[in-house]
């Protein structure tokens, strides 16, 4: 070996080593017992989720995002936590709801900004405009930032995303990813996927088999429910306990504070069927035909069956009971022994 190979590969190595250090510091901030508000704390953005579930750190790029703590009045030294994932339309008015929704019960929100600190106002239109990955990776870096903060209990922190965010909601119940990012036992709680995208699997039977509540709408024709319904039936054969709520005549975005429109530029895949990245061999199969489909071939694929257009918007019945299924679930896994 060379001088120069020798010093090209300590330089290498030192990097590597230098990007697992800044992903640990965020959970290393010091954060007072009263701190809420807007936090800012170290993600990365990985080029592909092979480059995440790989750990090539060499193509993590370093980003600073930022969320929104609130803090639940209590009287509890530690009380437990959401992280909040948006979806393709950012942070929207629809998440106060939520927060409103969790806080009242005593558990603290963490409103999660993908989008923003990448400069990107949403990806409706483009999902490309921010990898998939971030997405997983900044609820990771969330969840070792609550853990850290003296009022939240490490152990009770859940994650709760919305289409996108639903999808990242799903994959961060995957070991693989979680071990890629988080290097202690730190683990999310619970998950609670909303309307989510299921049409692209990330799937490993390596899972962290914490309870999942799957809530889905009969009428979405963004996303759809049965995708969904069928992932968390393979999540429930791994292992985890998993409960399906579908509300009749919901449409995407049913907690969304504007009525339903027809979005003509809204782009989904679903026509295509699930595609499923099975992630130990990093195979790409379609459930609908079985076939195994070479990476350099998901452009063309995709361009073959994607569509144009979903209605989207609120649904006030379907907004009340997820908001009371999603509280009760809460309550179950955070308050059982209370």
């Amino acid at each position: 070996m060379t001088p120069n190979s020798m010093l090209s590969r300590l330089v290498s190595h030192l990097s590597l080593i230098a990007v697992i250090v800044l992903s640990q510091m965020a959970a290393a901030q010091t954060l007072s017992p009263e701190r809420e508000g807007r936090i800012e704390f170290n993600s990365f953005t990985p080029k592909t989720m092979y480059d995440l579930a790989r750990e090539h750190r060499e193509n993590w790029a370093e980003q600073t995002v930022w969320g929104d703590l609130s803090l639940p009045k209590s009287d509890a030294a530690k009380v437990p936590a959401i992280v909040l994932m948006h979806g393709s339309g950012g942070v929207e008015a629809s998440m106060a709801q939520w927060v409103q929704a969790f806080n009242e019960i005593g558990v603290a929100t963490f409103v999660v900004y993908v989008f923003e600190p990448r400069g990107v106002n949403r990806t409706a239109e483009d999902q490309t405009r921010v990898p998939y990955a971030a997405d997983v990776v900044d609820a990771f870096q969330a969840l070792q930032v609550l853990a850290s903060h003296p009022r939240i209990d490490a152990t009770r922190i859940g994650i709760m995303g919305f289409s996108r965010g639903g999808s990242a909601t799903f994959r961060t119940a995957e070991e693989p990813f979680r071990r890629a990012v988080i290097k202690t036992d730190l683990k999310f709680a619970l998950h609670i996927p909303v309307y989510a995208g299921c049409n692209q699997v990330y799937w490993s039977p390596q899972i962290t088999k914490a309870p999942i509540l799957n809530l889905v709408g009969e009428a979405d024709d963004y996303t759809l429910p049965e995708p969904c319904e069928r992932l968390a039936r393979r999540y429930a054969d791994a292992g985890a306990t998993v409960r399906t709520i579908e509300y009749a005549g919901a449409g995407h975005s049913w907690d969304g504070m504007y009525p339903v429109s027809y979005q003509p530029r809204a782009t989904s895949a679903a026509p295509c069927g699930v595609l499923r990245w099975d992630i130990e061999p990093w195979t790409i199969t379609s459930e609908r035909t079985g076939e195994t489909i070479d990476p350099p071939k998901l452009n063309e694929f995709f361009a073959g069956c994607s569509k144009l257009g979903a209605h989207v918007g609120r649904n006030e019945a379907a907004f009340r009971k997820s908001r009371s299924d999603a509280q009760a679930f809460v309550r179950e896994v955070f308050f059982a022994s209370q």
